[in-house]
């Protein structure tokens, strides 16, 4: 997604376009001394990595609570014979499976709209 996404600016605005509509130019000079390598590490560093971090935290959660709930489940009935707070436990695996499900159509929701505005963001100038 992120490359197609510099690929079409690049290709649609050429190299120094690109990065020059990356830039707000109406701002002091002076401040362009801190703005532009801000702005670069913006679109190149930070954007692609909070993106995959936020995907990351989202599906480990889901799959961390997936498994703590499965473990309880397989510790209270095997191990202890607590066969309510096992069925508890078990019913919980399902709640979280549907939550996890419903978490990730939300994410595929999430990650289409911020591909299509930032395609759409790099195919005509910003600023």
């Amino acid at each position: 997604m992120y490359l197609t996404y510099l690929y079409l600016g690049f290709k649609h605005q050429g190299f120094p376009g690109y990065i020059k509509n990356m830039i707000p130019w109406d701002v002091p000079k002076p401040v362009l001394i801190i703005l532009i390598p801000i702005e670069l590490a913006r679109f190149f560093i930070v954007q692609p990595f909070t993106l995959g971090v936020r995907l990351f935290a989202n599906m480990f959660a889901g799959h961390l609570l997936l498994l703590i709930f499965t473990l309880a489940t397989w510790y209270l009935a095997t191990f202890t014979g607590a066969l309510l707070f096992a069925a508890g436990s078990a019913v919980m695996v399902i709640f979280v499976t549907v939550l996890e499900l419903l978490i990730d159509l939300l994410q595929a929701f999430i990650f289409t709209t911020l591909t299509a505005v930032y395609i759409a963001s790099s195919l005509e100038a910003a600023h």
